[in-house]
Parts: structure tokens; sequence; C-alpha cells
């Protein structure tokens, strides 16, 4: 009986789903284009799906369908992608070689993610929250260089 408990126990761990990775080619709330001018847009932060992707500063709930948003960049140089929000938010990037960046708290409870010297390409990027049930408008921005608060 004890065998059969185990069994059972191994099986349902096996058949629970794993978390998904976010989906990078998945239609956006948004698109940017990167210009001199810092450029933002309103996004919704937060989501049912657990950042699934591993790191420092990898956590939080997004919509793993549907990024936040796009930003095309073309030639190189500095890179700066913020959000702010009244909610406790976090983000998450992939950059055109498909490398996962993550921020949480970089200028109080706002995320960013800074790159000195940015390929040029898509990056996608997700806004997340803290819990699977709170959601939220944010400011989502892109500039050449740093922050601009």
């Amino acid at each position: 009986m004890r065998f059969l408990f185990l069994l059972a126990a191994v099986a349902a761990l096996a058949a629970a789903p794993a978390d998904a990775q976010p989906r990078r080619n998945a239609a956006p709330q948004q698109t940017l284009e990167i210009a001199d001018a810092p450029v933002s847009v309103s996004v919704r932060a937060g989501g049912s799906d657990r950042n699934a992707v591993p790191g420092s500063g990898c956590s939080g709930f997004i919509e793993n369908g549907r990024p936040s948003a796009t930003v095309a960049v073309s030639g190189d140089g500095p890179l700066s992608i913020y959000a702010q929000s009244g909610t406790d938010t976090t983000m998450l990037v992939a950059d055109p070689a498909g490398r996962w960046h993550c921020s949480d708290d970089a200028n109080g409870s706002n995320p960013a993610v800074t790159f000195a010297r940015a390929a040029p390409g898509t990056y996608v990027v997700w806004v997340g929250t803290f819990s699977p049930t709170a959601t939220d408008d944010a400011r989502l921005s892109a500039v050449r260089g740093q922050p601009a608060w």
C-alpha cells in the first residue's frame, strides 16, 4: 500500500505543469521605436503566470503569452528600458540575441534594465507585479542613455 501511495505521489508531480518560459514571439501590448528622445507608452503590469526565468531580479507575475511591449532599436549605443507604476513592479527583457535580463527595484520600487552598448534589433519586455492578482497601469519608457526618472 505504501508503494502505491508513493507511486501516486510521483505520478502527480510528473503531471503537474511546469512554469513556462515567456513567449518572445507573441503579440505585444505596445510597440516602441527608439529615437534620440525618450519614448513612453502605457501598459498593464502583471499577470497570472509566475516569471519562470531564473536569475537575480527575475521575480513576479507576468502574462507569458502577451509581452508588455517590443522596443525596436537601430544602431548601437547605450539603452535603458524602465517602468514606473504605483505598484511594486518587476521587469523581464529578452534582448535580440535571446538572452534574458531582469530588474526589480532599480529606482524605489520601479525596475530598469540598462545596456551600455545595446545591439540593434527587437527587445521584448514584460512588466510584472509581485502578486498574480495585482495588476496596475504602468508607464514603460525607453531612452538612449540613463533612465529619465
